[in-house]
């Protein structure tokens, strides 16, 4: 017999995978926490609410400042936004949108100026971080110069002094 005769048709997948079906997730959370939110797996964005939202920004960044908005009062959800901009070093576009949120004004506006007070200070504990030390001075050439002269000058003054 040969092995093509023996073979059978495969289901959907490959070898040993199942297929998924509707009913379980596609993504399982960690025993951390939950994963990550894809953009399809996201809520779509209400109207108008990601207006100034730039085209390059990721999507957990939308999904992060979502959540700020949607529970405003929990510092949590605050924490895990400014986390994420810190790592991904993204402070002026989080410090742009709570700075929208401060100059509409309103009950918001005092925990947002806070916040942008927050991210002034991170980004300026990044600077401090990231400042190189200044290169340390060579004065070896000015030291041999000076020497130099000084003991020039020592010789006319030497041979001034013994012609009278």
């Amino acid at each position: 017999m040969s092995e093509a005769g023996n073979k059978s048709p495969e289901p959907e997948g490959a070898a040993g995978e199942q297929p998924e079906t509707d009913d379980e997730p596609a993504a399982s959370a960690s025993p951390d926490g939950p994963a990550e939110a894809t953009e399809a797996s996201a809520p779509p964005p209400k109207p108008g609410e990601f207006e100034d939202a730039l085209p390059g920004l990721p999507a957990i960044f939308e999904t992060l400042w979502a959540r700020v908005l949607e529970d405003w009062t929990n510092e949590k959800t605050h924490g895990a936004f400014l986390e994420f901009v810190i790592r991904e070093k993204m402070l002026p576009d989080a410090a742009g949108r709570y700075r929208a949120i401060k100059d509409a004004g309103g009950d918001r506006s005092a925990l947002a100026k806070k916040k942008i007070d927050a991210i002034v200070i991170a980004a300026t504990q990044m600077l401090t971080e990231a400042k190189t030390p200044p290169p340390e001075k060579n004065n070896r050439w000015m030291t041999v110069f000076a020497f130099i002269v000084s003991v020039i000058l020592l010789f006319v003054l030497a041979r001034a002094v013994f012609r009278r």
